[in-house]
């Protein structure tokens, strides 16, 4: 469940917040923005496990990101769901075609928390 703080900025300005932290105004452009890095990051993971590049090393990273996320959107259930998934993708026994359809669920949670 997304909490929302209503700040009232004037008479019938109604000014919407997602609870943060930090409360921290965060736009929408830059929540946006940093999902869409995100994304880029977790595309990667794809190709570099296919050409045997150090793709935990990219995936830790990733993982730490959604981590502070977590933290700083106040344990976000769709970003619990996001690294139960990233997590799974450290295990050497899962076949490639498992693996990628992973990251293609984990690409789609993480669009939807931006929206």
């Amino acid at each position: 469940m997304k909490r929302i703080n209503i700040n009232l900025l004037g008479i019938g300005l109604v000014k919407i917040v997602s609870s943060n932290k930090y409360d921290i105004e965060f736009s929408k452009e830059s929540i946006s923005k940093n999902i869409a890095r995100l994304t880029n990051q977790l595309w990667k993971l794809i190709p570099m496990r296919e050409n045997n590049e150090n793709w935990h090393k990219q995936l830790e990273t990733v993982i730490i990101e959604v981590v502070g996320l977590n933290e700083i959107f106040l344990q976000n259930p769709q970003l619990l769901q996001l690294l139960s998934k990233l997590e799974g993708l450290n295990k050497e026994e899962i076949g490639f075609s498992l693996y990628r359809k992973t990251v293609f669920e984990a690409i789609s949670l993480l669009q939807g928390f931006g929206r």
